[in-house]
């Protein structure tokens, strides 16, 4: 199971360095025409403590709410098919991978991770390639994980604007050739994972754009094209005009804060945009 909490905090980990946030803005307010309330909060899959230290703007509105909207609920039940589907059902990752970067991947899993030969042979390559994507779990205590906790303490529901299958089609979707290129990348640059990973949280806490677009173009600028164009359609487009049309029955009764990556507010196809586009008046807290 620790390895499958690994591969969930990476799955949007890797995406949320390959995107920035909107305008330096993580957290919205959510207003329908009768004056109804909701909020829209960028998260970022990760159990540094800056990130659980949340704010009285997030308390305050948390404590108004009557939904928490997710993009899973992170059950056992979910972590369960997650262990699976990450998982070779016949053969290993030594069958796909050339025996140099098959020893570097067991090496690098075994010293940072704690994680055996057997249990690396049976990663496919996307889910080696973002257990590589984060800093280990010391905890595993990750930011939306800490919401959840929270809210259901509070007597909020807590709800999933998407099933683990459709979260994991835009990597299980990729050619084993693609998936082989992002697992040799992750390899490539782990030894400047913690340091790109610290600029990421850094620029997030801070609202540097400037610095979040930096390091989007500095992970986008050595991966192949149909990476990028499946990250981008698939990963992020797609995904959020689903996490919409699910929302929207919440919407229109108010109190509801959804709470996802932070890139999937971005962009023209990004939930800010697509929620002004509804007709929702968003307004920025911070």
């Amino acid at each position: 199971m620790r390895t499958a909490r690994i591969v969930r905090i990476a799955l949007i980990g890797l995406l949320a360095i390959l995107t920035s946030a909107v305008n330096a803005q993580v957290f919205w307010s959510i207003t329908d025409e009768e004056g109804r309330q909701s909020w829209l909060l960028g998260t970022v899959h990760s159990e540094d403590p800056r990130l659980l230290d949340f704010s009285r703007e997030l308390l305050d509105a948390l404590d108004d709410a009557e939904r928490l909207a997710l993009e899973l609920v992170p059950d056992a039940t979910m972590m369960e098919r997650l262990q699976r589907a990450m998982h070779f059902d016949e053969g290993g990752l030594d069958d796909v991978l050339e025996a140099e970067l098959y020893d570097e991947v067991v090496r690098i899993l075994a010293e940072s991770y704690g994680m055996g030969e057997p249990a690396v042979r049976q990663l496919r390559p996307w889910a080696a390639a973002m257990t590589l994507s984060v800093p280990p779990p010391e905890t595993g205590l990750f930011m939306d994980l800490a919401l959840s906790f929270r809210a259901q303490r509070m007597g909020i529901d807590v709800i999933a604007l998407e099933t683990l299958d459709e979260q994991l089609e835009f990597l299980k979707g990729m050619s084993e050739g693609a998936q082989l290129e992002l697992l040799r990348a992750a390899v490539k640059e782990h030894e400047n994972m913690p340091e790109t990973f610290e600029r990421l949280l850094t620029a997030y806490l801070a609202g540097d754009l400037d610095e979040l677009e930096a390091l989007s173009r500095y992970q986008l600028e050595d991966m192949d094209e149909e990476i990028m164009r499946h990250f981008n359609e698939v990963g992020l487009k797609q995904r959020n005009h689903v996490m919409l049309e699910r929302a929207l029955p919440y919407l229109e009764k108010g109190g509801l804060m959804i709470a996802v990556g932070a890139l999937h507010l971005a962009g023209d196809d990004g939930l800010v945009r697509l929620l002004e586009e509804a007709g929702f008046e968003l307004e920025g807290i911070y």
